[in-house]
């Protein structure tokens, strides 16, 4: 009896944003294999905290536990509507949802689970301000060790800047 061919393993950090949705999409439209595995990686900073006027953060620890579920509570809803995504077109997929520095996560998921690829999506920061506030994808891009395929946002494929090759 002939066994099934392996597919590949393909991560995808989802956010919720529009840019996650476009690498999603773009990754369905020009690169899903039937056999392929996609794994749906959220990862979330449970430190980052909405401005406060306070000089710590938050000012009582009530507004603390708001905030850490109003974050989960987040975390789930882009798990599940990805989830119902790939049931939709029917792919193989895994869901990971972790907190933590999502550069690292993303990364460190990818070669725990062997992947062969992380596609992710771009905020089209310009170089100034991704040296300020950072990048995920631009860590990604440098720290994983698999090949990563940024997507970039609609307006700089409108611009002509789809392809960096």
């Amino acid at each position: 009896m002939a066994e099934a061919k392996q597919g590949r393993k393909v991560v995808i950090p989802v956010d919720g944003s529009k840019n996650s949705e476009r690498a999603f999409d773009w990754y369905n439209e020009s690169l899903h294999k039937p056999n392929d595995e996609v794994l749906l990686v959220h990862a979330y900073d449970p430190y980052s905290a909405p401005p406060t006027p306070y000089p710590y953060g938050f000012a009582f620890p009530e507004d603390w536990e708001k905030h850490m579920k109003r974050t989960l509570d987040d975390a789930k809803k882009v798990m599940e509507y990805y989830e119902n995504k790939c049931s939709e077109k029917k792919f193989k997929c895994r869901l990971f949802k972790e907190g933590g520095d999502p550069g690292e996560i993303i990364c460190n998921i990818a070669k725990d689970q062997k992947a062969d690829q992380i596609i992710m999506g771009s905020r089209g920061m310009g170089t100034v301000r991704r040296t300020l506030v950072g990048s995920v994808s631009d860590f990604c891009l440098h720290h994983s060790e698999v090949p990563v395929s940024i997507v970039p946002p609609q307006q700089a494929s409108k611009m002509g800047f789809v392809n960096s090759q």
